[in-house]
């Protein structure tokens, strides 16, 4: 039985709603212990025809697959990846450190002149809309950093927003079934994969090149001997000695 891919009957019923570019999202790396967490972003008009055979979520295709599918997302739509650090997730915790992730990667496709009208979002807990007590913690040093940090990214893009707060639509298992939410679950695991082993290269004894920095029995034994990196997310739970803890806080912010 052939495997069941991503179309675009989602998108096509917000375009006949009016709405005049879709962006798909999708975020790799909540989970590892190191390294960046990325969100995906690919927009698409109302005219795209899906012609990119097997487009699914990232997750269920192999390396070579993701890799040879790339430019030819590329050619589809407006895509990007944007990240945000482990220090980052340290001092904003996950679910802020995704959104604004998600608005370095809003900002990227906005600098190409593409404002989306709504975006597609994987799954069902939406991390890209500030919650209602977010709005109003402004003396929160976390909420503080986050509005600074989302505005340099839309500032550092040269376009005139703050930050995009558009309507966003949950998707559960969107990654499976939108073709824009598959195409940035693609894009986004790519690139932090390169990211990873690419810092490998530097941190060998961590096997990031294969781990892509999650919690592998491999990982954790390297962190118990070595202890962390800068790159790992030192406020997690760790399996290191406080004093190697200590090390890693001082020299990010040696950095």
């Amino acid at each position: 039985m052939p495997v069941a891919t991503a179309d675009l009957s989602v998108e096509a019923k917000l375009f006949e709603r009016g709405m005049g570019l879709i962006a798909g999202m999708d975020e790799v790396g909540r989970g590892p212990i190191a390294g960046p967490v990325s969100v995906g972003v690919a927009v698409i008009d109302a005219d795209a025809s899906l012609s990119i055979e097997g487009l699914i979520d990232s997750k269920a295709l192999t390396e070579k697959k993701r890799h040879a599918m790339v430019p030819l997302i590329e050619q589809w739509c407006s895509s990007t990846v944007g990240h945000a650090s482990p220090a980052e997730i340290d001092a904003l915790g996950i679910t802020v450190a995704l959104r604004l992730a998600g608005q370095r990667a809003l900002a990227q496709v906005a600098a190409r002149g593409f404002y989306p009208d709504a975006v597609l979002l994987d799954g069902k807990h939406d991390w890209l809309t500030p919650a209602q007590t977010d709005l109003f913690a402004e003396l929160d040093p976390a909420a503080a950093l986050y509005r600074d940090l989302a505005a340099e990214a839309w500032a550092v893009a040269g376009v005139h927003y703050e930050c995009w707060s558009g309507a966003v639509q949950m998707e559960i298992k969107g990654d499976y079934r939108c073709a824009s939410i598959a195409a940035a679950s693609v894009v986004a695991k790519v690139e932090r994969d390169e990211l990873m082993k690419k810092l490998d290269v530097d941190y060998p004894y961590y096997g990031w090149a294969k781990n892509k920095g999650y919690g592998s029995a491999a990982h954790r034994a390297a962190l118990t001997d070595e202890g962390p990196s800068t790159h790992h997310r030192l406020s997690w739970a760790l399996p290191v000695s406080a004093e190697q803890l200590q090390k890693a806080y001082l020299a990010r912010e040696s950095q």
